[in-house]
């Protein structure tokens, strides 16, 4: 029997309307399951705090990302060890991983100065990137609101290469982790010297990221991941160490940037650069700049706590029973959980902060200047540097320059310090560059490199990576 016209043309509209949704359906989004994104913010301290919702951003294929290469190399030669082979590696944290924006992705990676820098030298250079399929990573973070005393986010949740396994959440791993040599050494959260491939304290997550790349093969035959990179060899290494050490001093409230400030014949940072400058590999530090002066740690203001009506008291050391007054001349409020209520509006009254809730100077307890890095860029980088004969980058100056609004990079960008909106250096996270703070930061390398060692590598146009 054949078919009544009217249904056939119910059908064709049917048909029609489901080709049109589907044609407007973004087949590259590969969502997540509600638990892992719980999971996820439960584990993770950057992804889970100030977080108001979840949204979805498309990953950008790599030539929307990254500049053309330079059409000609430059020489080299003056710190090559053989003609026709150079080798570029990169030792260090999250800054020299390409971290942004709370979290590791595909596009921090590829913008990581260290990655730049070998680009503008024409050489290879081996990430252990997350896959175009899973270039959200681990994810990231994306400013929802300003209005209130703290900045809000919003989580980045799709296209992920986060996994469940042993009862918690992990990176997939980097796919050619078994077969290919890495040259960015960079790994998050990695702490003091690269010594632990697993750090024992629950706040220190380094090792999920050092087990998507390192196979059980290396952590046989090297029992740190210090032993790891001095067995490499290679023309130059790019030496980033002591950022993370920072931020988790800051974190917690308070604590030493380095295992062995002022012994620096025995501390882990320089036998491990020693070992790699006695193999006749040239070399180039970054020193630390003053995480405490950038924006996310400045956001708990004298102003903000005088509106929120709150008496607080300070805990006068770690595990005292005693508190005094705070004291906006010598008190830093850090931001966790608990001081995170206590803005928004969840906490009331009188509110006893303890240790790990503040950064003081105070006479009895001067954290602020633990966690400064000018000990550790005098006695770890500098003495180093003088000792090895090294150049080094001096970010030190560079962030200060940066937060003075002073700086303005060779192409004539102004280079902006502002927070969360109209600035282009720091990224939705208030600590780690945009991928334009990061090309800024690789041309400082670059013009170290130049000077030091009579190099002439031509320096990125940074402005191609405003607003990227």
């Amino acid at each position: 029997m054949k078919k009544k016209p009217f249904v056939s043309l119910v059908l064709a509209s049917i048909l029609t309307e489901f080709i049109a949704c589907t044609s407007n359906i973004d087949l590259s989004i590969i969502n997540s399951d509600a638990p892992l994104i719980e999971a996820i913010k439960a584990e993770n301290s950057w992804l889970g705090l100030s977080n108001v919702g979840n949204t979805t951003i498309r990953v950008r294929p790599d030539t929307e990302v990254l500049p053309e290469k330079p059409a000609k190399a430059p020489d080299l030669s003056k710190i090559q060890k053989e003609a026709g082979k150079f080798r570029l590696v990169s030792v260090g944290g999250a800054l020299s991983a390409g971290f942004r924006d709370g979290g590791l992705y595909r596009e921090g990676q590829l913008t990581a100065f260290p990655n730049l820098v070998a680009r503008q030298m024409g050489v290879s250079f081996v990430q252990p990137l997350f896959s175009e399929a899973e270039g959200n990573g681990t994810g990231y973070k994306t400013v929802a609101g300003t209005a209130g005393p703290l900045v809000k986010f919003n989580m980045v949740t799709n296209n992920l290469g986060v996994i469940q396994r042993n009862g918690e959440t992990a990176y997939t791993d980097f796919g050619d982790k078994d077969k290919v040599e890495i040259d960015q050494m960079a790994f998050p959260e990695i702490p003091k010297g690269l010594q632990y491939y697993h750090l024992i304290n629950p706040k220190n997550k380094s090792y999920k990221y050092i087990d998507q790349v390192v196979n059980e093969a290396i952590k046989s035959r090297h029992n740190t991941p210090s032993r790891w990179v001095e067995a490499q060899n290679a023309d130059l290494f790019i030496i980033e160490l002591g950022s993370d050490d920072t931020y988790f001093a800051i974190s917690a409230g308070g604590g030493s940037i380095s295992g062995s400030q002022g012994l620096v014949a025995t501390s882990p940072e320089f036998l491990l650069i020693k070992s790699l400058t006695d193999k006749k590999n040239k070399a180039v530090l970054l020193n630390v700049p003053n995480l405490l002066e950038v924006p996310y740690f400045q956001q708990i203001s004298e102003e903000k706590i005088k509106k929120s009506g709150l008496e607080l008291l300070i805990q006068t050391n770690l595990g005292s029973n005693n508190y005094r007054p705070y004291n906006a001349s010598v008190d830093r409020i850090i931001i966790n959980d608990k001081t995170g209520q206590l803005f928004n509006g969840g906490i009331k009254g009188v509110v006893k902060l303890q240790d790990e809730d503040v950064i003081s100077e105070a006479y009895s307890d001067p954290e602020i200047t633990m966690v400064s890095p000018e000990s550790y860029n005098t006695f770890e980088i500098e003495r180093q540097a003088q000792l090895l004969n090294l150049p080094v980058v001096d970010i030190y100056s560079l962030y200060k320059r940066i937060l003075a609004g002073n700086y303005v990079t060779d192409d004539g960008v102004a280079v902006s310090p502002a927070w969360p909106k109209n600035g282009n250096f720091f990224s939705a996270d208030g600590i780690y560059p945009t991928a334009f703070g990061q090309a800024v930061i690789a041309n400082e390398v670059i013009k170290t490199l130049n000077r030091h060692y009579g190099l002439e590598i031509p320096l990125l146009q940074t402005r191609f990576f405003v607003g990227k």
